[in-house]
C-alpha cells in the first residue's frame, strides 16, 4: 500500500516544485536588476600638505617626567604642542637622551619607572630624519587610518651649554611616527651609554 506523504515524492510533484522555486527565483533575479545598478559614491582624498612645527622651546635641562606626561599618540591631532617642537636653527647638538617607561627592581620591588638613557654615536642621522617635515591633512575630503596604536620615542637633545630641547618627530598625516621610519632607524644605530631612573610610581 502507498501512503499520501510518499506520493507526494513522485517525479510529478518535484517538477512541478521545482518549475515554482525557478519562477520565483527569476522574479527575484528580475527585482534586483531590473533598477540598475546603484550608482558609485566617489570619496575625494584629503588634500597632504608638509607640517614643519614651531621650533622647541629650550629648557634648563632634561625633564624626562614632564615629557612621558604629554606623551602623544596617533589620535592626538595637537601634537606637537610647546614646548616640544622642531630642533631651532643653530642648535648644535652635543647629547641626545630618550625618555622610556619600563619596569625595574626599586628596593627589592618590580615599579613602573621611568629610564633617562643617554645615546652615542653619529647623530647626523638623526636630525637629518628630524628635519623631515610631516604630513597634514586638509578638511577638504576623506582621511582613512589605520587603527593602530602606537607610542612615540621621548627624545632630548642638549647642546654645549646644558641647553635640552624636546624634539618632535615627524609624523604621517596620520599622526604616526612609524610611517617616517628614518627617526626610529637613526636612534637604532645609537648605543646606550647609561642610564637613569629618574621617577618611579607605584608609591
Amino acid at each position: 500500500m502507498v501512503t499520501p506523504y510518499l506520493k507526494r515524492t513522485t517525479p510529478a510533484f518535484r517538477l512541478t516544485l521545482l518549475t515554482s522555486v525557478a519562477l520565483a527565483s527569476s522574479f527575484a533575479l528580475g527585482g534586483c536588476t531590473s533598477a540598475g545598478p546603484e550608482p558609485s559614491q566617489t570619496l575625494e582624498a584629503a588634500t597632504v600638505t608638509e607640517f614643519v612645527p614651531k621650533p622647541a622651546v629650550p629648557q634648563k635641562g632634561i625633564e624626562c617626567p614632564a615629557s612621558l606626561d604629554d606623551l602623544p599618540s596617533n589620535a592626538d591631532t595637537n601634537y606637537p604642542s610647546e614646548p616640544r617642537g622642531s630642533v631651532p636653527e643653530g642648535f648644535v647638538t652635543e647629547k641626545v637622551f630618550i625618555c622610556r617607561s619600563d619596569m625595574a627592581d626599586v628596593d627589592g620591588l618590580t615599579k613602573l619607572v621611568i629610564k633617562q638613557e643617554e645615546l652615542q654615536g653619529d647623530f647626523a642621522p638623526l636630525l637629518a630624519a628630524l628635519a623631515v617635515p610631516s604630513d597634514r591633512a586638509g578638511d577638504d575630503g576623506q582621511l582613512v587610518c589605520n587603527a593602530i596604536l602606537e607610542t612615540f620615542p621621548i627624545l632630548w637633545l642638549v647642546n654645549a651649554n646644558g641647553d635640552a630641547i624636546d624634539a618632535a618627530l615627524p609624523t604621517t598625516r596620520c599622526r604616526q611616527a612609524s610611517g617616517k621610519p628614518e627617526t626610529q632607524q637613526a636612534i637604532d644605530a645609537l648605543t646606550v651609554a647609561r642610564t637613569a631612573i629618574v621617577q618611579g610610581s607605584g608609591k
